[in-house]
């Protein structure tokens, strides 16, 4: 009986452990992630409209590129590595919000605990000082929004 259920759990993990590694070899191969975003963002100091788009590596493990399926927006932007606290279970684009503007902020693989962040752009940290106009301190906090790979 421990020996059969040794050999399922020994299965299971080595599944699970498939499962990761594949998924994060879809961003690295050139396989994109599929990502519905439901509102225009900014990507460095560029904005794309709202859209499907595909999350892709490039050629250089530092820089991402952004295209949308139906051709009205692309972008390549840098990135560094990031390390989660918790490993996320789902694909997912981290935006920050400011208002009406979305920033992509991070690009994540479901069941990896190390992601890609992008550095605040000119643009962004534009928009962060906007919204402390009216505040008492200086540093307004973002809104934080998810978007979950299809």
């Amino acid at each position: 009986m421990k020996k059969q259920a040794l050999k399922v759990l020994s299965l299971a993990s080595f599944l699970i452990a498939l499962a990761v590694v594949s998924a994060y070899a879809q961003i690295q191969t050139g396989h994109p992630l599929k990502m519905k975003i439901p509102f225009a963002f900014t990507v460095s100091d560029k904005t794309l409209p709202a859209g499907v788009y595909n999350v892709s590596a490039t050629s250089s493990p530092l820089f991402l590129f952004v295209k949308s399926e139906d051709g009205r927006g692309a972008a390549i932007f840098g990135t560094f590595r990031t390390q989660a606290q918790q490993t996320p279970r789902q694909t997912k684009l981290v935006f920050r919000r400011y208002g009406d503007r979305y920033f992509l902020a991070q690009v994540w693989v479901g069941g990896n605990a190390e992601g890609r962040e992008l550095p605040r752009s000119r643009t962004e940290l534009e928009a962060a000082n906007g919204n402390t106009k009216h505040l008492a301190h200086s540093a307004a906090e973002p809104e934080i929004v998810y978007v979950t790979a299809e």
